[in-house]
């Protein structure tokens, strides 16, 4: 089912990359709109997915608004194969179905290797899957972890197959290279990686950092390093808090899961419905 749907897709893939690459080479905008909004030092606004097997849900995510989609692999079956019908079809229903000129949504993908073991195999076929804009790594403890992981990102073969085909002087990470195309997010989520917090924010070809699951000094502590070094802050939050973390400095926000979205509407609309009826 996935080879068929590559199939079907490819040559639409194909044109949209021929765009991207004629728009890149002339230099009048980025093949990653993400870093667009970074550059310019506004906020980005994106939406986590495990749903990467579901066509439906890669319509709905293609089609919104969205800035950018982190597509958790960690949390899924691991299946390369799915993950490329996914990055795939982000692409080819949003040049057919969105209303709207606005580039489509850039995925990164949230790697399924943790960054203490060695992501280095799988930063390398996901790079040449298809359209990925970078990764998202989650457990970094250190800098040397960090380092393998970047630099896997800056060798991977990203003209290959489907990949996110740039001009080979773009095929590197931000803002380490201005030109580079490419994202590196870094999640420190244990004590150890708190303990080396200073030389993780200070590794170069880092993009963006995400706190999570810490405690609150800790969370301030990386924030502030984070602001010093001039390192983006990624972090989740609702309408009700978007302005706080912005004013904390946070500037890639996630709305949060597809299906804890999909959940809320579902609940809220039912309730209304049940009110109704009694």
């Amino acid at each position: 089912m996935i080879h068929t749907l590559v199939a079907r897709h490819t040559a639409v893939f194909v044109v949209a990359c021929g765009l991207l690459l004629s728009a890149s080479i002339s230099g009048q905008e980025r093949a990653n709109r993400l870093i667009s909004l970074l550059e310019a030092g506004r906020p980005a606004i994106g939406v986590w997915t495990g749903a990467t097997a579901a066509p439906r849900i890669a319509k709905v995510l293609a089609t919104s608004d969205a800035d950018f989609i982190v597509a958790d692999v960690e949390h899924e079956v691991y299946d390369f194969s799915q993950l490329r019908g996914f990055l795939l079809e982000v692409q080819d229903f949003s040049q057919r179905y969105r209303t709207t000129p606005r580039p489509p949504p850039v995925v990164i993908v949230k790697l399924g290797n943790r960054a203490t073991w060695d992501p280095r195999f799988e930063i390398a076929e996901t790079l040449k899957l298809g359209p990925a804009a970078g990764v998202w790594i989650p457990f970094v403890e250190n800098r040397a972890d960090l380092e393998r992981a970047i630099s896997a990102v800056r060798n991977a073969e990203s003209s290959a197959l489907a990949g996110f085909n740039i001009p080979k002087d773009r095929r590197d990470v931000w803002p380490l290279n201005p030109k580079g195309e490419f994202v590196v997010v870094a999640m420190i989520e244990t004590a150890e990686g708190v303990a080396h917090a200073r030389e993780i924010v200070a590794t170069p070809g880092l993009t963006a950092i995400q706190p999570v699951h810490l405690p609150d000094p800790d969370t301030a502590m990386i924030v502030k390093l984070c602001r010093e070094k001039g390192v983006v802050l990624a972090t989740d939050a609702g309408p009700k808090d978007l302005r706080a973390r912005l004013d904390e400095g946070y500037r890639m926000i996630s709305v949060g899961w597809d299906f804890g979205l999909l959940q809320t509407a579902l609940g809220d609309t039912i309730g209304a419905m049940r009110a109704t009826i009694k």
